[in-house]
């Protein structure tokens, strides 16, 4: 079920039986010359609908939520088109959105993340939540990092703007993916260093990692196997 197509009176008779909601939270951001600036949402938008549709099967409901497009995206601030907002209000923000479903009575909530600058604030905003509402669960979940060894059988590298990620993008809105332009690799730093031009070094380009080995197929099975097994975790398989 999908919030905003809920009448208040529809709503207020899904909360009575169904006790989840996954919001979907990600980032507008660079990513590389060849993926959208929404890749971070659009990923665990897809995750989400193939969950739900993974549970109904299942006979368990949940309710998913309008996704949270801007994120904390320091890093990538370098970069064109990417929308970056503090960490303090990222926070704050999503904090109340969480706040609203625990007071509507939901007694887990599912962050479905789809960006890495996005989880220190989220962690400080679910302990608030939690602190607020002792009888609510809140899990935060990172598609990419949390699957990892999963994503790894499926590509022979992942990180930002990536072969795993392009590979989703393949499989999920391929008419805003333009291979032609795919194409990087991988930087890293034995400490982290923070600094406001960082971005240009660690992601040349808005890249960090090869994408050119990205095929529909491999985002298929990443969302696949991603979906399925978040499925089982939420019905406790």
């Amino acid at each position: 079920m999908r919030l905003e197509e809920l009448t208040w009176p529809d709503f207020e008779e899904v909360k009575r039986r169904v006790g989840t909601v996954v919001i979907p939270v990600g980032s507008v951001e660079a990513h590389g010359k060849h993926l959208p600036l929404g890749t971070d949402v659009f990923a665990p938008v897809e995750i989400a609908r193939r969950v739900e549709e993974r549970l109904r099967r299942r006979g368990v409901e949940v309710l998913t939520a309008p996704p949270v497009w801007y994120g904390h995206t320091f890093v990538l601030d370098v970069y064109p088109g990417t929308i970056n907002v503090s960490g303090d209000a990222f926070k704050a923000y999503v904090r109340e959105i969480m706040r609203e479903f625990a007071a509507e009575g939901f007694r887990r909530i599912v962050l479905l993340n789809g960006h890495g600058g996005n989880y220190p604030p989220l962690v400080l905003a679910a302990e608030e939540v939690s602190e607020e509402f002792p009888g609510v669960e809140i899990w935060l979940i990172n598609w990419w990092i949390d699957f990892r060894e999963d994503i790894l059988s499926i590509c022979s590298s992942q990180g930002h703007a990536g072969q795993d990620e392009t590979s989703v993008m393949l499989a999920v809105r391929p008419e805003l993916v333009k291979m032609e332009n795919a194409r990087g690799g991988r930087r890293s730093s034995r400490v982290r260093v923070i600094r406001k031009d960082i971005g240009k070094e660690l992601f040349p380009d808005g890249v960090n990692d090869d994408p050119s080995l990205a095929t529909a197929e491999k985002g298929e099975a990443i969302l696949s196997v991603v979906s399925e097994k978040i499925a089982r975790l939420l019905v406790g398989e």
